[in-house]
């Protein structure tokens, strides 16, 4: 079996408060947290405002990869994070979402790649 070059952490984080996952504009200053302290580095973007409610955004990392869906009518959102840093904390990066999207409801999975 081949050496893993990352780590994919999949997180399902339910009983979010509706407005942080309505708009971009509550929900990218959240996402860009999350990437800032977990050290990851942005180079490039894609992000979509659904209407009436809902977002994506896709990071594109010099370590791979950042996404999130976010399902307001559910109080759901769903992220995931590939990171080819071998530093990568996925403690770390499951007590942020629960911080910053203010819920201690997440499942998550960590899948070495």
């Amino acid at each position: 079996m081949p050496t893993p070059v990352g780590t994919h952490i999949f997180l399902n984080v339910y009983d979010v408060p509706t407005y942080l996952l309505t708009t971009l504009e509550h929900g990218k200053p959240l996402c860009n947290n999350i990437v800032m302290n977990m050290d990851l580095h942005v180079v490039g973007e894609v992000v979509h405002q659904f209407q009436p409610h809902g977002y994506t955004l896709l990071y594109l990392l010099s370590e791979s990869h950042f996404s999130i869906h976010t399902y307001p009518e559910y109080q759901s959102c769903y992220i995931d994070i590939f990171c080819c840093n071998p530093s990568f904390d996925t403690k770390k990066a499951v007590d942020l979402v629960c911080q910053l999207f203010q819920t201690d409801h997440v499942d998550y999975h960590v899948m070495k790649r």
